[in-house]
C-alpha cells in the first residue's frame, strides 16, 4: 500500500524511458515519513520529488499509463491523492465540499529501477565542495513562458540547448552553433535556495528491491 500526491506522480511519469529499467516511476516510502518519487529516461533527465504527507509500506515500481496520468494531473481548484494497493490505483479529487474517486488498473515493473540515489549523492558531494567563489551568489527567477518560447524556437535548429546565467542576471539560452542567443531577463534576483533536506534524505536512502 502507498499513497501520495498524485500531481507529483503525473509529473514524474513524463520523465520515464521507453524500455526497462527506465519505464517505471519508483515510489519509495521514507522510514521517517513521506514518500519519494523518482524517474529517469536513462540518465539524460531525471525527476525527483518528495511528498512529506505520503505514506506507504512498500516500494512500488509503477508503469504509468495514460489513464492514470490523466486522472492524476494536478488541478488549481482541488487537491488530488493517489492510493495504490495491489494492481489498483484510486485517484481522489478533493474539493471544498465534495470528493470523487477514479479507479485505474495499473501494472508494476518486475525490474528494479536504476539507483538514482547513488547518482544524486555524487552530485550533492560535488555541490557541497564548491566554495562561494565557484558559484553565483544569486539565482534569477524567470518567467516560464519566455523560457518555453525560447527552447521551442531553438528546437527547430538543434535538439539540445545550453542554458547559463550569472549572478541572477539574464539567462542565456543558445544552441551549439553560437549563431543565435536568446536572453531571458530575470523577474528578480533571488538567493540560491538551499538544497532541500528531503533531497539529501533520498540520496542517503538504501534502495528497497522489489521481491
Amino acid at each position: 500500500m502507498l499513497t501520495c500526491n498524485s500531481a507529483l506522480l503525473a509529473i514524474a511519469s513524463e520523465f520515464t524511458g521507453s524500455y526497462a529499467p527506465y519505464q517505471a516511476v519508483e515510489l519509495t516510502p521514507d522510514d521517517r515519513g513521506g514518500v519519494f518519487l523518482a524517474s529517469t529516461d536513462k540518465g539524460n533527465v531525471a525527476c525527483l520529488a518528495y511528498d512529506p504527507s505520503g505514506e506507504g509500506d512498500e516500494t512500488i515500481n509503477l508503469l504509468p499509463n495514460s489513464e492514470l496520468v490523466k486522472a492524476s494531473r494536478g488541478v488549481k481548484t482541488a487537491s488530488r491523492t493517489v492510493f495504490i494497493e495491489g494492481d489498483i490505483a484510486r485517484v481522489t479529487t478533493h474539493r471544498k465540499s465534495t470528493s470523487e474517486t477514479k479507479e485505474v488498473s495499473i501494472n508494476r515493473s518486475a525490474v528494479n529501477s536504476p539507483n538514482l540515489a547513488k547518482a544524486l549523492k555524487d552530485c550533492l558531494d560535488h555541490w557541497d565542495k564548491l566554495d562561494a567563489e565557484s558559484m553565483s551568489a544569486t539565482a534569477g527567477r524567470y518567467n516560464l513562458t519566455y523560457i518555453q518560447r525560447a527552447i521551442k524556437g531553438l528546437s527547430t535548429l538543434n535538439a539540445s540547448v545550453i542554458l547559463s546565467s550569472f549572478n541572477g542576471g539574464p539567462m542565456r539560452i543558445e544552441e551549439s552553433s553560437g549563431e543565435i542567443v536568446i536572453l531571458v531577463m530575470p523577474q528578480t534576483a533571488e538567493p540560491i535556495p538551499p538544497i532541500p533536506q528531503w533531497l539529501r534524505k533520498f540520496a542517503a536512502n538504501t534502495p528497497q528491491l522489489v521481491k
